[in-house]
């Protein structure tokens, strides 16, 4: 009979940790899961904090916490709260490329405590795929309303969805799921490509925009400039931005790329589409950010930070 892997929890808080005072949810009240049926060989928590309260730093910091704990790990679960969880999963799955053990960063809509949270629907996901599987990586498992538990890839998440924090793959890409019986079902298997990350880069400022019909473009460029920033847009469906007179094309000069299109067809804006625009398809645009910035993090030159760009490290281009 197969021995059940033993868990190291990572508890950095969100709703999956927290529970009611009144009508406040506090995070860090949860620390014990009964879902993880005694397996939690050891437990750790960097800090404890609902998800809207993560910086870049706090993101090192569970990067950093990981790589320790994996070292004597066979499994790795992290608490973290939905808000801000397509981030955390980008920046891991990218930072920590190359784990050879399943990591699952694990969350919830509403406290366990309360009969409609999904945590541990969630939780159950998550065992089920480090049981019946040989995933290895960061992933996120999350049961969206009256769906069933999916595997998410963790650098292929979209944002949480407004109100119900529903947590979606771009094209629906997920890796695996659980059917009505527990069973865990792998759908792809993903293969990382690690990199040296050195950390001698420039540290250039990265900023990500949504696109939206209310961007000045000639103000953005300013501040740009001014800041010596560089911009990920996160474009419409087909990659898709204002190309005309008043659009993009105003941001000469500042490094520029837009994410959230697919190869293929394309609407004709795409033909006015500045030269000087670096056009990624084939990604989240949450991951294109997070590549972006870490490539500015561990990189000197623009050859070797487009390289890695492009770099498929872990399944993050999906088509």
């Amino acid at each position: 009979m197969k021995r059940s892997k033993k868990i190291t929890l990572i508890n950095s808080g969100g709703t999956i940790s927290s529970d009611y005072d009144g009508m406040i949810m506090r995070p860090g009240r949860v620390t014990q899961f009964d879902e993880l049926n005694g397996r939690i060989e050891k437990a750790v928590s960097p800090f404890c904090l609902l998800s809207e309260n993560m910086t870049w730093k706090t993101l090192k910091e569970l990067s950093d916490c990981l790589e320790r704990e994996m070292k004597s790990a066979e499994a790795v679960i992290i608490t973290h709260g939905t808000d801000t969880l397509a981030y955390t999963a980008a920046y891991l799955g990218l930072m920590n490329a190359g784990i050879d053990i399943p990591v699952m960063i694990v969350s919830a809509d509403f406290p366990l405590s309360n009969p409609m949270s999904n945590g541990s629907a969630n939780l159950m996901c998550a065992l089920s795929a480090i049981d019946q599987s040989d995933v290895k990586g960061v992933f996120v498992p999350y049961r969206n309303p009256y769906d069933r538990p999916m595997l998410h890839v963790s650098t292929r998440l979209l944002s949480s969805r407004d109100f119900d924090g529903g947590l979606n793959s771009a094209l629906g890409k997920v890796c695996g799921y659980t059917d009505r019986t527990g069973k865990f079902l792998l759908s792809e298997q993903i293969k990382p490509r690690k990199f040296a990350l050195c950390g001698k880069g420039s540290g250039k400022a990265v900023r990500l925009v949504f696109a939206n019909p209310g961007i000045d473009y000639a103000a953005l460029a300013k501040s740009a400039h001014n800041e010596n920033a560089a911009l990920v847009f996160a474009g419409y469906h087909t990659g898709s931005i204002n190309t005309a007179a008043d659009g993009i094309g105003l941001l000469e000069g500042v490094e520029t790329y837009l994410a959230g299109g697919l190869s293929g067809e394309k609407y004709q804006s795409y033909e006015q589409m500045p030269s000087f625009v670096h056009v990624i398809d084939n990604i989240a645009p949450i991951t294109l950010y997070t590549k972006v910035r870490i490539a500015h993090e561990n990189f000197p030159d623009e050859k070797s930070r487009l390289k890695y760009i492009a770099a498929n490290t872990f399944g993050e281009y999906f088509q």
